[in-house]
């Protein structure tokens, strides 16, 4: 593990494209960097696609794995967020489709979204239980959403990656982008809408980064993937 890893991970100095250079010139252990700048995104984003924590983890470290295996055919086209990303979405779609449930596998479902369940908010309880019941119960919508709508909101408003960077990821238009977020947030609660620039959805705490990082880097050190 690369000790200052967490500080270079947040260090803006430090640009994509210089880490991956050094990875491909064998300094294999900073892509330690990238798996924890990019933790936070992938994991929100594959929660667009799957709802199973040990199913989200598993296809994070398989994109990480896929991505290290082709960083060489990384051309910096597009943003290195969008290109792993991608990377992710698809093994995301993999690994719902190995679980046969229908609901998650195709970003086309069209289902409609059931709140009955999330309706009761308390009123008289401490902000802090009431923000705390808001969040989990918007985490319940999200997970509701059908596929296609869910993965947008996710990226869009709890990850608020710009449009086109969603259009590009998820190859639609930008136009489309914006209607599927619309219909997004018309399935959830007016009630709910306030809060969501204010909580933090789909927590991904420090342990859980570490943890998928060590499970990442193990890998990518122990590979003899000849980059």
């Amino acid at each position: 593990m690369l000790a200052n890893a967490v500080l270079l991970a947040a260090d803006p100095g430090l640009t994509d494209t210089v880490i991956i250079s050094h990875v491909l010139g064998g300094r294999t252990e900073e892509y330690e960097i990238l798996v924890r700048r990019y933790n936070n995104l992938l994991y929100k984003t594959a929660h667009g696609i799957l709802t199973k924590e040990e199913d989200i983890e598993d296809v994070m470290q398989e994109a990480y794995i896929r991505g290290f295996k082709k960083l060489d055919q990384f051309k910096g086209e597009a943003k290195f967020s969008t290109w792993l990303t991608r990377i992710l979405i698809n093994c995301a779609l993999q690994q719902a489709n190995r679980l046969k449930n229908t609901n998650q596998v195709s970003l086309e479902s069209s289902d409609d979204l059931d709140l009955e369940s999330i309706q009761e908010i308390p009123e008289d309880s401490a902000r802090e239980e009431i923000e705390e019941n808001l969040k989990k119960a918007l985490e319940v919508a999200i997970t509701q959403l059908p596929t296609k709508y869910r993965i947008v909101f996710i990226m869009r408003e709890v990850e608020q990656l710009p449009i086109v960077d969603v259009a590009v990821t998820l190859s639609i238009t930008e136009e489309n982008v914006k209607i599927r977020l619309h219909r997004a947030k018309g399935m959830l609660k007016e009630l709910l809408r306030p809060k969501l620039n204010t909580l933090e959805i789909f927590e991904f705490h420090a342990t859980r980064c570490t943890r998928i990082a060590e499970r990442v880097m193990k890998e990518v050190m122990s590979a003899s993937v000849k980059i």
